[in-house]
């Protein structure tokens, strides 16, 4: 029943808490057609999922495929909004904060990779996101803590500390000064971390790769996340920007979703962008000397800092996203798997939740 389910694309993984199967009570005996039969009855059983992959396991069962003697008694089939246990929220939601600040580093001291990172290939994860106070002589910090000083630009008579850090961090502000900032508020965080050069994150339970549990497991907690970051990326954007809607959003209404972030430097003709790839730059308030780019966008946005200027920056590190997105005016975003909205599957944060019932009959007894 377990491997079905996995097979079906239902996650098993009981930290999760998708997918069940109630204690099995003792088997029962029947008769049919004149031989004796053991039952195994399993009540109940929950699956939780997309819509597609609880009916692949719903079908799974019926089918008789796996295994001839098993019989589907019932099947209550609902929808329910995504929601996780306490703890498992908890979880996420330093995964998510994680994966933000490390964005939000990136961007501030204008990364285009991370040059020394924590990455997996180290097979050491962390879980200080600066240099811990109570270490003397032991540097920490995440996800970058070995970079020196001079390779980051600076020159100057101070001393500044070494690394990309998301805890109380020496960014060079010019090349004779720097200003400590943190892109996140705690030291410390319950769970590890590595990250790859290009900023993504992985989460494990503690700091061995390769003995410790990494989360998540499953694809759609990825695509999760993904969404999440670019929601919070279009707020960060309007709020930067002062803006209380989203002048000429990439909408639904408008038929085609985008997985591309900023201007593509491969197609020199097409301009591309998201949420806003076409609000001219006078309509931004722009009257100065100079060329900032049309639009609103998250990657190597044009921001207007006064009528006669612009300085470029972004509200995410990544040109290019696995899925594809549209933006209403206020803001808000959808998910698909494609950019046809017409034709593309749209990802909600809605799950089929399926109970069910199923009998396995054993051989005939012996003697029968």
């Amino acid at each position: 029943l377990v491997n079905m389910a996995q097979e079906s694309g239902v996650e098993i993984d009981p930290d999760v808490g998708e997918f069940s199967i109630n204690p099995l009570a003792s088997p029962s005996t029947v008769e049919v057609g004149g031989g004796s039969y053991q039952v195994l009855s399993f009540r109940n059983m929950r699956a939780q999922g997309d819509y597609d992959s609880v009916m692949a396991f719903i079908s799974a069962l019926d089918s008789g495929e796996k295994m001839e003697t098993m019989v589907l008694q019932g099947v209550d089939i609902s929808q329910a909004e995504f929601s996780v246990k306490s703890e498992e929220e908890t979880r996420r939601e330093e995964f998510r904060n994680m994966a933000l600040a490390v964005m939000d580093m990136m961007a501030d001291n204008e990364l285009s990779a991370i040059p020394n990172p924590m990455d997996f290939a180290g097979g050491v994860a962390a879980n200080f996101m600066g240099d811990n106070p109570d270490t003397w002589g032991i540097t920490e910090g995440f996800p970058d803590k070995t970079t020196v000083v001079a390779d980051k630009g600076y020159t100057g008579e101070g001393a500044p500390r070494d690394g990309y850090v998301l805890y109380e961090h020496d960014k060079i502000a010019a090349t004779d000064n720097f200003t400590t900032t943190s892109y996140t508020s705690i030291l410390e965080t319950e769970y590890y971390y590595t990250c790859e050069a290009d900023g993504t994150v992985r989460q494990f339970d503690g700091p061995d790769v390769a003995t410790a549990t990494e989360h998540p497991k499953s694809e759609r907690e990825e695509r999760r996340r993904e969404m999440y970051i670019v929601s919070l990326a279009v707020q960060d954007m309007m709020t930067d920007n002062e803006l209380t809607v989203v002048p000429n959003p990439v909408d639904f209404a408008g038929g085609v979703a985008t997985n591309l972030l900023g201007d593509n430097p491969d197609t020199a003709v097409t301009k591309e962008g998201f949420p806003d790839n076409t609000t001219v730059a006078d309509d931004k308030g722009f009257t100065g000397i100079g060329f900032p780019r049309d639009g609103y966008v998250l990657y190597e946005h044009d921001k207007i800092t006064a009528t006669g200027n612009f300085t470029t920056t972004s509200y995410i590190p990544m040109l290019t996203t696995k899925y594809y997105y549209t933006c209403e005016l206020d803001g808000t975003v959808r998910q698909f798997d494609g950019p046809d909205v017409a034709t593309a599957t749209e990802y909600q944060d809605i799950d089929t939740v399926a109970l069910l019932s199923v009998d396995i009959y054993t051989k005939p007894l012996e003697g029968d």
